[in-house]
């Protein structure tokens, strides 16, 4: 069992960082407008700008994953995403999983404030990429679901439905009758992606039309995986929502440290030593007793 625990902390790692990273997987051929909507709207970084797009919004997602070999018990995780963007593309979220892990990252302005669960915040200078990658990596758990589902998925597009006021492209996502091409070859902990097997998938979505914002999402894969190691059956079940949309309270700058710079690394070595080792020309030798 604890072997299937880190194998899936692996997994929730890979899935969670790794969604920003291979967005085109298991996309729908080009000809296929109908449906690269969806296809789109999942991936982190077109979500991240379609709120921004909003006017801002509360984005919440819920990310359970489970694995662990046939026939025994599977070792699950739950994770829990809020995220809030504010009008003038501020934002804050918080996120945790049930393994007592987390973390609080905040962008006010030039400057980014992270804590993880349980330590301080410390507030520092936002330099890109990082202050994209943190919130693509907050919004990433559509975008991993939907590259395990999509080589056997079948999109079904239904029309419109009124959420908020305006209207929304509605899609129905069931498993589909043909076989899907083999994953291409991954390398590392993706390498388990290259012998999936998608046996069911189930859910639905809205996308905002003018904004290509993923409006919800309930999603849910079942898979079978072979790796050197053996035989994984796992499932992924992603649930997201909006609300608050150009309507979210502004950001609130957060109270944090400040990021202390250690400049004083010598002399404090030579306080910690108290003596024992002086450095060569700091006085006369003394003398060695036999």
């Amino acid at each position: 069992m604890k072997g299937n625990y880190v194998a899936l902390l692996s997994l929730a790692a890979v899935l969670a960082a790794g969604a920003t990273a291979c967005h085109g997987a298991g996309a729908p051929a080009p000809g296929a407008a109908r449906h690269s909507t969806l296809s789109e709207a999942v991936k982190p970084e077109v979500l991240a700008a379609a709120l921004r797009k909003l006017g801002g919004a509360h984005y919440h997602a819920t990310l359970r994953m489970s694995a662990g070999r046939p026939g025994a018990p599977a070792a699950a995780v739950t994770t829990t995403t809020d995220v809030w963007v504010d009008r003038a593309g501020n934002y804050r979220f918080h996120e945790e999983n049930d393994r007592d892990g987390g973390r609080d990252v905040v962008l006010y302005g030039r400057e980014l404030a992270v804590a993880l669960r349980y330590g301080k915040m410390i507030r520092r200078i936002a330099e890109e990429p990082e202050p994209k990658r943190l919130l693509e990596e907050a919004l990433g758990g559509p975008s991993a679901a939907f590259e395990i589902a999509a080589p056997r998925a079948h999109f079904d597009e239904g029309g419109l439905e009124l959420v908020g006021g305006a209207g929304s492209i509605r899609y129905t996502i069931s498993l589909g009758d043909g076989v899907a091409a083999p994953p291409p070859h991954a390398y590392g902990l993706r390498a388990w992606r290259t012998g999936v097997t998608v046996d069911a998938v189930t859910g639905r979505a809205l996308v905002d039309g003018p904004t290509g914002a993923l409006v919800a999402l309930d999603l849910t894969v079942a898979f079978r995986s072979k790796t050197d190691s053996g035989n994984e059956q796992g499932s992924l079940e992603v649930h997201t929502s909006l609300a608050e949309v150009a309507s979210t309270p502004p950001i609130a700058r957060p109270a944090a440290e400040e990021l202390v710079l250690r400049q004083r690394t010598v002399p404090e070595a030579r306080e910690l030593l108290h003596g024992l080792a002086e450095p060569r020309g700091a006085g006369p030798a003394k003398e060695r007793r036999p």
